[in-house]
């Protein structure tokens, strides 16, 4: 086979060409720290690189998503928290003032204190949250929860509450909204997603919080949970202002305003024992997930870094390479008849 000089100048050229460009790739990879870094590189690995970060991205938006609803839950937590140490100050007033030692003009004195932790009860009721969105109207954020009853002058009513005289919105009776903070076997969300472990409620209705079963003998009368048209609303409020109506005309506030007190802050409690319930889940969910990470970061460094040990001896031998390359194409250049004969 003839092998002419054209031939053998472009092997050599080439030759110094394909370990240039090596030995690119490899000072490339030197310097990222990464084996894979574009497609071309390893077209299988860097779809698989693709799939666990898009697995870890996800892991960590649920993170986040955690975080939002835990602050959210906080700032729930503390305002019933903040309420029920108001309603216990409340009724202990309430049962100091029905000993029969303290006079009208006594009681009217403590429904002046009580009418001032009423205000305080009625902002924490109509509290906005820093994204200016009611936290107590259920999926009815934009519009106040308890408004006055036209019905009842003096009382609050829940728009989530049938009532005959206020304007009622069906979606207050919806328990707000729900984050997702992990994976769903499901991906399908329900009305009611209470239960579901990758979900969490991060508000709750005026009613479930500030409303409560009244006894029969109740001071708001005879009532049903949600209440009839044309009934008072049992909420706190209302109850406060019973309260506060017979302290005024000097007289006891009575045994079933003190029973609806206690009902109430039981209520309010068990309220905020769920609060914490879902915040530990918030917690579990986030072991879980950097649990769950863990593998997956470690599989993608496996994939995409690169071994450095393993790399510099791949560039000293193809840095070695290139200069033998160069060297040859140096004598191959030099060879010429005129070079043979002289």
């Amino acid at each position: 086979m003839r092998v002419t000089t054209n031939q053998v100048y472009s092997m050599g050229f080439n030759a110094i060409q394909s370990h240039s460009n090596k030995l690119l790739d490899i000072q490339e990879q030197l310097s990222t720290g990464n084996r894979v870094n574009r497609p071309s590189d390893d077209p299988v690995a860097m779809s698989q690189i693709h799939t666990l970060n898009r697995a870890i991205n996800t892991i960590d938006q649920y993170a986040k998503n955690g975080e939002y609803a835990k602050s959210q839950l906080v700032l729930e937590e503390t305002a019933v928290q903040d309420t029920i140490d108001i309603m216990q100050r409340i009724r202990e007033l309430g049962i100091q003032m029905s000993n029969d030692t303290y006079s009208p003009d006594q009681r009217r004195v403590a429904a002046a204190e009580v009418e001032q932790m009423m205000l305080h009860v009625k902002g924490t009721m109509n509290m906005k949250n820093s994204e200016g969105e009611y936290m107590f109207a259920g999926n009815n954020v934009k519009d106040t929860p308890f408004v006055d009853d036209p019905a009842n002058p003096g009382y609050l009513v829940y728009i989530g509450n049938p009532n005959a005289a206020a304007d009622y919105d069906e979606n207050a009776t919806f328990g707000g909204r729900f984050v997702q903070i992990g994976f769903d076997h499901t991906d399908k969300l329900e009305p009611d997603d209470e239960f579901n472990m990758s979900r969490v409620r991060i508000t709750d209705t005026g009613s479930k919080v500030f409303g409560f079963a009244p006894n029969p003998a109740t001071s708001l009368g005879p009532q049903t949970l949600p209440p009839a048209p044309g009934e008072i609303d049992p909420n706190i409020y209302n109850t406060m202002k019973v309260m506060y109506d017979r302290m005024m005309a000097g007289q006891k506030p009575g045994d079933d305003v003190l029973d609806d007190l206690k009902n109430s802050i039981t209520n309010m409690s068990e309220v905020v024992a769920g609060i914490g319930g879902r915040q530990i889940r918030i917690e579990t969910q986030y072991e879980a997930g950097e649990s769950f990470k863990m593998p997956l970061t470690e599989r993608k460094s496996n994939i995409e870094e690169l071994d450095m040990v393993e790399g510099i001896s791949k560039f000293t031998v193809t840095q070695n390479a290139l200069q033998m390359a160069q060297q040859v194409f140096g004598k191959v250049q030099d060879m010429s008849l005129f070079n043979y004969m002289r």
